[in-house]
């Protein structure tokens, strides 16, 4: 996983600046990314985020105001290291030989997301399944337009498909993005899940062999959304 800088807290001006304010303001969005990803935005209480993060609620209060400001605070913070991974992924791909096709498209987008949610000690494990649990709060007004900002992850998707599949109709491939995004949203919403298919051998090759039905799957249905090449 490539390193880069995670952004300091979002959504609202950041409360001192300290050292010790900047580790507790981190300390209160570790614990959420941790709660939000177990318990979902509504399943998580400022109380209980205080508790996590070990700090009073004043503390929590005074850093961030309110709860969907802590979230637009955290999912802000690892927003630029989940898009950067994936843009990454790409480039590895299409710099090595042979046929950058959808499959190798899908691959591009899907395997970051699988490896990093099934890997303790990945930085963008929590993230991930956080945004993904939050991801069925999306019609919550004050989330929507937080929620949205992951729009600029799928746009990397959506980009590489308008590139490499310019005979799939505008509104075929975004239906064919959000279904993709649908299916990877159950995936890592419980890393279990994957932990159980991989039977906790976390390399990029057991990762691969587990998704490549999936991957073909995805592949395919892209396919059959191209129309036919006039002549």
């Amino acid at each position: 996983m490539t390193e880069a800088k995670i952004k300091p807290d979002a959504g609202r001006a950041p409360k001192g600046g300290t050292p010790k304010g900047e580790a507790t303001r981190n300390q209160i969005l570790d614990a959420s990314e941790i709660l939000f990803a177990r318990n979902g935005y509504l399943g998580t209480s400022l109380r209980d985020i205080a508790h996590e993060a070990g700090v009073r609620m004043g503390l929590v209060h005074y850093h961030f105001g309110n709860k969907h400001l802590i979230l637009d605070a955290a999912l802000e913070r690892k927003l630029d290291l989940l898009r950067s991974t994936i843009a990454e992924s790409f480039a590895r791909r299409q710099a090595q030989p042979g046929t950058f096709g959808l499959e190798e498209i899908v691959a591009a987008f899907i395997l970051p997301f699988l490896h990093a949610a099934s890997t303790d000690g990945d930085p963008l494990r929590n993230y991930i399944v956080m945004t993904s649990h939050l991801m069925s709060s999306y019609r919550m007004p004050e989330l929507r337009p937080i929620l949205g900002k992951l729009s600029a992850v799928s746009q990397i998707l959506t980009d590489q498909l308008r590139i490499h599949a310019p005979t799939i109709p505008e509104g075929n491939l975004l239906a064919g993005v959000y279904l993709i995004e649908a299916a990877l949203i159950f995936m890592v919403q419980d890393p279990g899940f994957l932990d159980d298919l991989s039977r906790d051998h976390h390399s990029v090759a057991r990762l691969e062999d587990m998704a490549r039905p999936a991957l073909k799957f995805f592949a395919r249905g892209l396919e059959s959304l191209q129309e036919p090449s006039a002549g």
